[in-house]
């Protein structure tokens, strides 16, 4: 457990918006052709030298791993090294788009050698809880169907709210993103819209939920529920809840009904915008903007 070699866990594709290339403001490498998003502030890709930094002097293993502690099981992680940044190191081309499965470690900590060896624009972990992921590898487990597996013990309930599923008045819907290729692109406008929607649907869902945590994505926000009850929800009630709150809220359904099991790793940095992905508690979300100290990558840990 916890080698540097690359895993021998299976990458599993991930459907993702769209397939890119890149960013406004970075320069173009000779291997790789790059979408230039367009972002607010100075947001903008890590470069691998920063990654590096980060995962080798900033990453706080010791929140990740009290993050991951409930609820118990053995827990799954992903990597994706360059999808969306077109950054990735060249010797790992081949696996720039394809997530990388690691379920041979035991936490965050057992992370860290792998994350140092592929310095990865993303870091997932799999909201699924399984009852022993050995026995899972050894039966060759699809954990996208893994809900009727005896591994299974059950799923974290998230709600995941992005800038891109909102109508913006300045750039318009995500259709007319899309084709302009700038799918991933976000302003303030949108911003400040999904942060209050954040908001809102935390205090909703408190109404029916008494453990809840808002969390800074990098880009968006997602509210995690760890309450007992909602761990056990299964597919057909979590699919209820998603078609519920999408009425009201800029969250993607697939996650909250199951489909998407992978979501951001807490303490973990977005490569594509250089945040780190940070809780934040429900009071200090109305004045919280991306340009946080606690979400500055280069910020001391208190």
């Amino acid at each position: 457990m916890g080698s540097t070699k690359a895993p021998a866990s299976r990458g599993i594709r991930t459907t993702f918006p769209e397939e890119p290339p890149a960013f406004t403001g970075t320069r173009p490498s000779a291997s790789v052709v790059r979408i230039r998003y367009e972002l607010p502030g100075d947001l903008h890709p890590a470069s691998l030298n920063a990654r590096l930094n980060f995962y080798r002097n900033r990453f706080d293993v010791g929140a990740a791993k009290r993050w991951m502690a409930r609820p118990g099981g053995d827990r799954a992680y992903a990597l994706i090294l360059g999808r969306h940044s077109g950054i990735y190191p060249r010797r790992f081309r081949h696996l720039k788009n394809v997530p990388l499965i690691i379920d041979d470690v035991e936490g965050p900590a057992g992370l860290r050698p792998f994350l140092l060896k592929y310095l990865p624009e993303g870091v997932y972990y799999d909201r699924n809880v399984y009852r022993s992921l050995a026995e899972a590898r050894a039966a060759g487990l699809d954990y996208t169907h893994a809900w009727r597996s005896r591994q299974f013990l059950g799923q974290e309930l998230a709600f995941d709210l992005d800038p891109e599923n909102l109508d913006c008045p300045i750039h318009g819907d995500i259709e007319a993103k899309m084709k302009r290729h700038q799918g991933l692109s976000f302003c303030d406008w949108e911003f400040d819209e999904v942060r209050r929607q954040a908001g809102d649907l935390f205090d909703r869902a408190s109404k029916s939920w008494s453990e809840l945590t808002i969390v800074y994505s990098g880009r968006g926000f997602h509210v995690h529920v760890i309450d007992d009850d909602a761990f056990r929800l299964s597919r057909k009630e979590r699919g209820r809840i998603a078609r519920s709150y999408a009425r009201r809220f800029a969250i993607d359904e697939w996650v909250t009904s199951g489909e998407m099991r992978l979501i951001r790793l807490p303490y973990s940095l977005h490569g594509m915008v250089s945040r780190v992905v940070i809780p934040v508690p429900r009071k200090d979300l109305d004045r919280f903007t991306y340009d946080d100290p606690r979400a500055l990558p280069t910020a001391r840990r208190s």
